[in-house]
């Protein structure tokens, strides 16, 4: 964790709250209604079948590592209660948090909408600064309680809910607001460009776990990652024959397409690639890293076609999207 592919984490944080409400918001544009039930019902069909597929093998890596869970570390995860109490895997906090912000935020919408009350992109925008302010406060008061401690602070869903709602803005000023949208990104790209470093310093120049970091320095990791979403989303597509769009952009799209499922066998691969490499006496070299990375990809390929797509499949069939881009 003192390198910063955590941020990574953080990025992916708004990139789902800015795709995940944009349905949303796609959904109410079209048909001036919400169906909060059938909108969770379609996100579980992505997420859980592969999910607990992993969590069903868990025990497999846990046996051949020698490591040993109680039967409540195997409920923390099966509940999603991973960020608050020890679970199964280092890595699933990250889906906790999500799966806790998207019921909230399914549960606000549609108590919005049965009152009837219309969305005003002013007061969303002023509504998302309280309580961003509101959480960067959490973070503030929990630090100064309790310094430096990785599981109150990094990884609790009620100090980190501002990650997914900065997504969550920017998708509404995406959709409320295009013209402008597009008119700001692509006309200000540099001066957007060395703002996201500066919105990174606090994080890259503090230690990890210091009160800049985990406070202001979290704030700025979540716009930085708006604005990146922001400048990706806005830029031009290149011709299908640009080599940069056949050599680049097409294999990081392919392994963005199955990234959910290399995520989540990642620490297990790793887990199985070490016990190896270590009666090999490869620990630590690049042969080493290169097997555990093409294995992740191997085994995320696999899990999205075995596991992902037919459940998909059968959401299409049973739960068709009523949004033109819901998926």
């Amino acid at each position: 964790m003192q390198v910063f592919g955590w941020m990574g984490v953080d990025l992916f944080f708004v990139l789902s709250g800015f795709l995940v409400s944009g349905l949303i918001f796609d959904e109410y544009r079209r048909t001036r209604a919400f169906r909060g039930t059938r909108f969770l019902i379609r996100r579980g069909f992505k997420i859980y079948p592969s999910f607990y597929a992993f969590i069903i093998l868990s025990p497999v890596a846990m046996a051949l590592s020698g490591k040993k869970m109680s039967i409540m570390n195997y409920v923390a995860e099966v509940f999603f209660i991973q960020n608050y109490r020890p679970g199964v895997w280092f890595h699933t906090w990250s889906l906790a948090v999500e799966e806790h912000f998207y019921f909230t935020l399914v549960i606000i919408a549609s108590l919005l909408i049965i009152a009837k009350v219309r969305f005003n992109l002013r007061a969303m925008i002023i509504a998302c600064i309280i309580l961003s302010l509101f959480f960067l406060g959490l973070r503030m008061a929990s630090w100064l309680e309790r310094p430096d401690h990785f599981g109150t602070h990094f990884v609790a869903t009620h100090l980190r809910m501002d990650s997914l709602l900065v997504g969550v803005l920017l998708a509404a000023l995406h959709r409320y607001r295009p013209e402008l949208f597009l008119q700001v990104f692509r006309n200000h790209r540099w001066l957007l460009v060395l703002g996201m470093v500066l919105l990174l310093l606090p994080t890259i120049l503090e230690p990890f776990g210091s009160f800049i970091m985990i406070t202001f320095g979290l704030s700025g990791v979540y716009l930085a990652g708006a604005l990146a979403v922001g400048l990706a989303v806005t830029a031009t597509p290149l011709p299908d024959h640009h080599p940069v769009q056949r050599w680049w952009v097409r294999p990081i799209a392919w392994v963005g397409g199955i990234s959910y499922n290399t995520y989540l066998w990642h620490l297990f691969i790793l887990m199985v690639v070490g016990l190896g490499t270590a009666r090999l006496g490869l620990t630590g070299t690049l042969t080493e890293f290169v097997t555990y990375a093409l294995l992740s990809i191997a085994v995320g390929f696999l899990s999205s076609h075995i596991i992902e797509r037919p459940f998909l499949q059968l959401r299409e069939r049973w739960f068709p999207a009523r949004s033109r881009a819901q998926a």
